[in-house]
């Protein structure tokens, strides 16, 4: 039973020159840690926001075109519609100056 005392860790209060530099060791081995993953981390947050900075402006120029393709259609169309309502009082015109000449000529 004697053997089993010396698995177990002994406890007493005074602190030394050993004490304090494994409490050195292990603040400094955590700070490490939790600056390095900060480092990183902000790294690859800069570089995420870099790629979606990229991405949206892409989205932003997609839909720039789409809008101005869009307004370039309807101008299109109300430019088209106005000449076919021009086209089509020409016709109806021709058409009145026909049945006139008709009428003219039967009477």
């Amino acid at each position: 039973m004697t053997d089993d005392k010396r698995l177990w860790p002994r406890f007493s209060p005074e602190i030394n020159f050993g004490h304090l530099l494994q409490a050195a060791v292990i603040v400094v081995t955590i700070g490490g840690g939790a600056i390095t993953s900060y480092l990183s981390l902000r790294s690859d947050i800069q570089l995420v926001r870099s790629d979606l900075t990229v991405k949206v402006s892409e989205h932003e120029l997609r839909i720039a075109t789409i809008e101005h393709t869009s307004e370039d259609q309807r101008k299109e169309a109300r430019e088209f519609q106005g000449e076919i309502r021009a086209s089509i009082t020409r016709i109806f015109e021709l058409l009145t100056d026909l049945r006139v000449q008709f009428g003219r000529r039967r009477g």
